[in-house]
């Protein structure tokens, strides 16, 4: 499957189509660190075979650092009311096969995804990977640095 993502600053999916705000950038600029940056979203058209129709899915991003360990994208509570780290979003997708889809044709399955009060302590670089079945099959590189004084 081929795969096409990218960040903005806010996107989401409405009948099949990406609607998106503020996209095709690379770096968030912060003032000073540690920093929260307010809202962001990973935007993905997936190109599905025909193929690969009538089968089940999984879809998953993860924010990696330099080295590829997970960066946390968020955080949620655990069964005792202890906040943990959130390290992927993701889900399963089936795209069925309709009757006019000829063989060798693709179907495209959109996602998006939003990332609120994203907390860096540090300038780096990252990359966000996306994997379909646990092969990655996309990454999106993002830098965090700070602005010019």
């Amino acid at each position: 499957m081929r795969v096409d993502a990218f960040l903005a600053d806010s996107a989401e999916v409405v009948n099949g189509k990406i609607y998106a705000l503020g996209m095709g950038w690379n770096t968030i600029f912060v003032r000073q660190f540690p920093a929260v940056h307010r809202r962001l979203a990973i935007a993905a058209t997936v190109h599905v075979p025909f193929t690969a129709t009538n089968v089940s899915h999984h879809l998953e991003v993860r924010l990696l650092t330099e080295d590829g360990a997970e960066y946390p994208v968020g955080v949620r509570p655990d069964a005792e009311g202890k906040p943990v780290p959130v390290r992927a979003m993701g889900g399963d997708f089936t795209l069925g096969r309709p009757a006019h889809l000829v063989d060798g044709d693709e179907q495209v399955a959109c996602f998006a995804f939003t990332f609120d009060a994203m907390r860096f302590d540090a300038a780096r670089k990252f990359s966000w990977s996306v994997s379909i079945d646990g092969d990655e099959v996309a990454q999106v590189p993002m830098r965090v640095q700070l602005a010019a004084q």
